[in-house]
């Protein structure tokens, strides 16, 4: 019994000590619980392949007939590959002659061709210039006309065509003492707007010398001088205009008034047509 009392005080001594201890736990945190101890890895199993060894088999040597057989083989392709190369060259030879033949054809025909063109515009511009209208002076002709001498130029057309637009300008000069080739043409009176017909001829331009002039020249003392410019285009679209020029000196002799004679003869540089000028040109 004794010892059941010891018992038990002993316990509640223990108790009694230990309640501030107990008191203060929940106040602290709990230390955290150690880690798991792992598992040790099984061993990762290891595979060897063995490497297969290359055998190389080793040809038996060759008789003299497959060598003979291979040379001949190999001439036989030489053979053919020279006949190849001969034949494309040859291919190539030919192609370039044909080509040298085609290019010296061309060329030729080319000349031919330009040869032709230029026949042909030139027979056009022969049968162009034969069936126009072409003016020209065909003469002069002179009267004694009261105290004056008429001077008359006839205007004729060689064409077998009429003119278009025809205008006629005279005029003329008493000058004491030669006048140059190359002296200004001037014209007092505005040109007459007249009409040719083919093969026509007419009086157009008719001038008036005073008898005065007229004995001065047969002294000697002036020179006279005449000349006249017509202008007209022809019936064919296309063409240029057309001109013919003229100046003579008057060569008078006699006396006056009614006992004189006229001569007249070109002077100047202002004597031509159109035609002259065309055919002057460079390249014509």
């Amino acid at each position: 019994m004794l010892r059941i009392v010891c018992v038990r005080l002993a316990l509640a001594l223990a108790l009694i000590a230990a309640a501030p201890s107990l008191a203060q736990a929940p106040d602290q945190a709990a230390p955290p619980p150690p880690p798991p101890a792992t598992a040790p890895q099984p061993p990762v199993p290891v595979r060897v392949v063995d490497q297969p060894l290359s055998v190389r088999a080793l040809e038996a040597p060759k008789t003299g007939e497959q060598l003979a057989a291979e040379q001949a083989e190999r001439a036989e392709r030489r053979a053919f590959g020279d006949q190849l190369l001969l034949y494309a060259a040859l291919v190539v030879g030919v192609i370039a002659f044909l080509a040298i033949a085609f290019a010296l054809q061309t060329f030729y025909l080319g000349i031919g061709l330009r040869a032709m063109r230029r026949s042909a515009l030139q027979i056009d511009r022969n049968v162009l210039s034969i069936q126009r209208a072409f003016v020209y002076l065909g003469g002069l002709d002179w009267g004694i006309a009261g105290a004056n001498v008429r001077i008359s130029p006839m205007w004729a057309n060689a064409g077998t065509t009429p003119t278009r637009r025809l205008r006629v300008a005279t005029n003329w000069k008493a000058s004491h003492g030669e006048l140059p080739p190359d002296f200004d043409i001037n014209y007092v009176r505005a040109p007459e707007n007249l009409f040719l017909g083919p093969s026509a001829r007419s009086e157009f331009g008719t001038v008036f010398i005073p008898m005065r002039d007229i004995q001065a020249a047969i002294e000697q003392r002036l020179h006279l001088y005449v000349w006249g410019r017509a202008t007209y285009d022809d019936m064919f679209e296309g063409s240029e205009p057309h001109f013919f020029n003229f100046c003579h000196r008057l060569e008078v002799a006699g006396t006056t008034p009614n006992n004189i004679g006229l001569r007249f003869t070109q002077f100047g540089l202002n004597n031509g047509s159109d035609e002259d000028r065309r055919k002057a040109e460079p390249g014509d």
